[in-house]
């Protein structure tokens, strides 16, 4: 039977265990960096990124190790002209390096066979780094992205051939910020194909063996508003979606959002105001496990759009309690199981003589913790770390000891 835990420290608790905790900001988190905005689960750190020009520079992917960016910069670029709808020189592909601070630098011409006299658009690669999907659109139509794929040759030093515009393309929508999942399996978008919930709505078509897309599938009205959704990007676990958009009650213009992309997918959060602003964030990005890159048009910036990096901490906070009988007495040598939400096991704890346990979870998750003892039915309920600040969670977990023997 499942029972919904409590999150606060309950009278039971105080009546058969009382320890010493005062510090309530467990682990040392920054409150300043985690503002009332701030759901995202994360502490965020951001700094200019050092390579900003008068023109836009907005991060798109990595590769071998570098990372590509999109800028209208004309260094090593290709043609001349201006772009009605930026106002800016046509957009081409560089690459930089970046050290081990997450600091990019030596922008560099990417490729002369992908980047052409038109707008280059954002890119995404496959695991093996062996196909690339890029997006362009032509001086005519340049607000009008298409979708391409083309491989590296095979021993090459960065030849791309069979250049091939994919079918879900069309003259009549724009394909925009493409992004390939971790395994490889999904290819996701923005678009403003028919039958969008608003402007551009996110989507997902399955990559199939033989590399052909599947049928583009819509993210959902969770995801998705009536105003413009964009730059999808994963966490690595695949369990995070981040994108920006200009609803979900955005303070300003597009704001960068981050949401789990389970079967229930949940209501997206704000990364708050370290990260968003009254004016545009977009292109976030992840290029380690806790730093990356996204970008912004503040007014007191150097071109339309600049680069920004940024470290983020995760929040941990502490969930803790007893565990006990009908009797309210404490249950030594009880298994109790830490769960994800869906249902993997995180970590498993075995209660001393004072019936105690503890784990370490993290901000704005989903678990469910279970305890196991010989002679007890089984306790298992649903618990939700979603407090703003960094506390301690306390539960008491009671077993019944109407079954006579429970499985181990």
């Amino acid at each position: 039977m499942k029972t919904p835990i409590l999150t606060v420290f309950t009278l039971l608790f105080c009546m058969v265990y009382s320890p010493s905790i005062t510090n309530l900001h467990f682990n040392g988190n920054d409150p300043k960096r985690v503002d009332e905005l701030n759901k995202s689960g994360m502490e965020f750190y951001v700094y200019d990124a050092e390579i900003n020009t008068k023109y836009s520079e907005i991060p798109s992917a990595i590769f071998r190790n570098k990372l590509i960016m999109v800028s209208s910069k004309k260094i090593g670029g290709l043609g001349n002209g201006i772009d009605k709808y930026t106002n800016e020189p046509y957009t081409e592909l560089f690459c930089l390096d970046v050290d081990a601070y997450g600091a990019a630098k030596n922008p560099l011409f990417f490729s002369r066979i992908i980047n052409t006299k038109d707008n280059e658009g954002q890119v995404a690669f496959s695991p093996d780094e062996q196909t690339m999907y890029f997006t362009r659109s032509s001086r005519a139509n340049s607000n009008n992205y298409q979708l391409y794929k083309a491989v590296l040759e095979e021993d090459s030093n960065g030849n791309w051939i069979n250049e091939t515009k994919l079918p879900i393309s069309d003259a009549n929508y724009s394909i925009e910020n493409p992004y390939v999942s971790f395994d490889g399996s999904e290819l996701y978008f923005s678009s403003n194909m028919s039958g969008t919930f608003g402007g551009y709505d996110l989507y997902v078509a399955h990559i199939n063996p033989d590399g052909t897309l599947g049928q583009p599938m819509n993210l959902g009205p969770k995801i998705n508003t009536r105003f413009d959704d964009k730059f999808p990007h994963l966490s690595k676990d695949g369990k995070k979606l981040f994108f920006s958009s200009k609803g979900h009650n955005a303070i300003g213009g597009f704001d960068i959002f981050v949401s789990s992309i389970s079967e229930d997918i949940k209501t997206p959060r704000n990364l708050g105001s370290q990260v968003n602003s009254k004016s545009d964030e977009i292109g976030f990005m992840f290029i380690n496990d806790d730093q990356g890159f996204f970008s912004s048009n503040k007014k007191d910036g150097k071109g339309g759009f600049d680069m920004y990096r940024f470290k983020a901490n995760v929040i941990y906070q502490q969930l803790q309690g007893i565990v006990v009988n009908d009797k309210n007495e404490p249950l030594p040598n009880t298994t109790v199981v830490l769960l994800d939400q869906e249902g993997h096991e995180i970590e498993r704890q075995t209660t001393g003589i004072d019936a105690f346990y503890s784990f370490k979870v993290k901000a704005y998750e989903n678990y469910s913790i279970k305890a196991l003892k010989r002679g007890f039915s089984t306790f298992e309920s649903r618990f939700s770390s979603y407090q703003t600040d960094a506390i301690i969670y306390k539960e008491v977990l009671k077993l019944s000891s109407k079954v006579t023997s429970v499985e181990r």
